[in-house]
C-alpha cells in the first residue's frame, strides 16, 4: 500500500532568502522526496513522492501527456506556487504547473494542495508566451482560492529553515488530506453498512420514499446556519435521474421561485435564495442535471456530496444530494456539501448568487403587476 503525492512546481527557480540566491527548487524537490520517503508505516514505506526529476519529463508534448498521467495516478498533488506556470509544448498557453493543478481539481477539490511561497522567488522574464501564461496561472490560483496557509519565514531565515519549513508544512498538508479521507471513508462505511433502511427504502412505493426523503432534507437545512438567510426548497428524485416519473417529482421547480417569496418587504441583505435541495436516490450525471434544469449553459461543480449548478444569468441555484439510498446516507451527503461550502469558501458566492436571484424574481413580481 501507497500513498502517491504528488509535488507540483517549476524545477529550474531559485530561491532568495534574505535578497541572496539559494538552492534551486529542483534539488529541494529531490531533498523533499528522500526526507518523506523515509516515513515509514507499520514498520512499511508508505509514501511513493512524484516529481518530474524522477520520471525524466522534458519540453515536449508527450512528457506534458505524461505529467497529467502522474496526476490523475496520485493520492495528493501540493502545488508549490513560486509565480511560474512552467512550460508547454509548442501552441500551448497553459503551464505545465497550471495544468497539473486544474487536472487535480478536476478530480476532486480533496485531492489538492497549494502553498504559496511567491514571496521566496524573483520570477523574470520577457518571453510573452511565459508572461502571458504565468498570468493566467496567477488568476487561476485566485480563482480556485484553496492556498494552504502561505508558507511564512522570519526575515534572519537562513536557506536551510525555508527546507525544513517547507517539509513541515507539507506533512501538515498531508496529515490533513489522511484524515480527511479516513472521515469520508467512514462516511461511506456507515452508508454501505446501513443495510437494513437501504432494504426499506428499496421495498418503498416512490411516494413513500419521495416523503421521508424530503422530510430529512428539510430538518437538516432548516437546522442549518449556513443556510439560515435562503428561501429553502427541498425535493427527491425517488430512484435513478434516468427514470422520468422519478425525475418528475422534483421536475422544474425554479418556475414558481417567485411565488414562494414572503408577502413582507423583500431586503436582499436578510433574505437570500431560493436555493434548491434535491436528495437523488441514484447518481447523477452532468448531462442529466443540464436536462432536467433545461439549460445547457450552466455551471456544473461536482463533488463527494453530488452535483451543484447556478445558471449565471437567473442566478438559479440546485444542489442534487447523489446516492441517498437511505436516512443516514442522506443526511451524510448533505454533511459533505456543507463542509465544502465552508472548507472552500464558495459559501460567500453561493449568498451573493441568492442576494441575486431575490433581485431577479422581484423584477419578475414587478413586471408580472405592471402586465395586469
Amino acid at each position: 500500500m501507497k500513498f502517491k503525492v504528488f509535488i507540483s512546481s517549476r524545477n529550474v527557480d531559485n530561491i532568495v532568502v534574505n535578497k541572496a540566491p539559494g538552492k534551486q527548487l529542483s534539488e529541494i524537490r529531490i531533498w523533499l522526496k528522500d526526507q518523506l520517503e523515509a516515513i515509514g508505516f507499520l514498520d512499511q514505506q508508505f509514501f511513493d513522492i512524484r516529481i518530474n526529476e524522477s520520471f525524466a519529463a522534458d519540453a515536449t508534448l508527450d512528457s506534458y501527456n505524461a505529467c497529467l498521467q502522474e496526476v490523475r495516478e496520485s493520492d495528493l498533488l501540493i502545488s508549490l506556487f513560486t509565480g511560474a506556470a512552467g512550460w508547454a509544448p509548442d501552441g500551448f498557453d497553459q503551464g505545465i504547473c497550471h495544468a497539473e493543478l486544474s487536472e487535480a481539481m478536476d478530480i476532486s477539490t480533496k485531492k489538492t494542495a497549494i502553498i504559496d511561497i511567491t514571496k521566496f522567488f524573483n520570477i523574470v522574464t520577457t518571453n510573452p508566451g511565459e508572461l502571458e501564461r504565468n498570468d493566467k496561472f496567477a488568476v487561476y490560483i485566485k480563482q480556485v482560492n484553496r492556498f494552504s496557509n502561505p508558507l511564512k519565514l522570519t526575515p534572519s531565515a537562513l536557506p536551510d529553515d525555508f527546507e525544513t519549513q517547507l517539509l513541515a508544512m507539507i506533512k501538515a498538508v498531508i496529515y490533513r488530506s489522511l484524515l480527511d479521507r479516513i472521515k469520508t471513508s467512514n462516511y461511506y462505511y456507515n452508508i454501505s453498512n446501513n443495510a437494513g433502511k437501504t432494504l426499506d427504502w428499496k421495498k418503498m412505493k416512490y411516494d413513500e420514499r419521495d416523503r421521508q426523503i424530503r422530510d430529512i432534507l428539510n430538518k437538516l437545512v432548516t437546522a442549518s446556519p449556513e443556510f439560515s438567510k435562503f428561501i429553502r426548497k427541498v425535493h427527491s428524485i425517488p430512484d435513478n435521474m434516468s427514470v422520468d416519473d422519478a425525475k418528475a417529482f422534483t421536475g422544474r421547480p425554479f418556475l414558481k421561485d417567485q411565488d414562494n417569496l414572503p408577502a413582507a418587504p423583500l431586503n436582499p441583505e436578510e433574505l437570500m435564495g431560493p436555493i434548491h435541495f434535491v436528495g437523488v436516490v441514484g447518481n447523477a450525471t452532468e448531462i442529466q442535471v443540464k436536462n432536467l434544469i433545461g439549460y445547457p449553459d450552466i455551471s456544473v461543480i461536482k463533488g463527494d456530496y453530488g452535483v451543484y449548478v447556478w445558471e449565471q444569468n437567473n442566478h438559479i441555484q440546485m444542489v442534487f444530494l447523489t446516492e441517498c439510498i437511505s436516512p443516514e446516507a442522506v443526511r451524510t451527503k448533505f454533511l459533505l456539501f456543507d463542509t465544502w461550502c465552508q472548507s472552500t469558501k464558495e459559501l460567500e458566492n453561493i449568498e451573493k448568487r441568492g442576494r441575486a436571484r431575490l433581485h431577479v424574481l422581484k423584477a419578475i413580481i414587478e413586471a408580472q403587476r405592471i402586465s395586469q
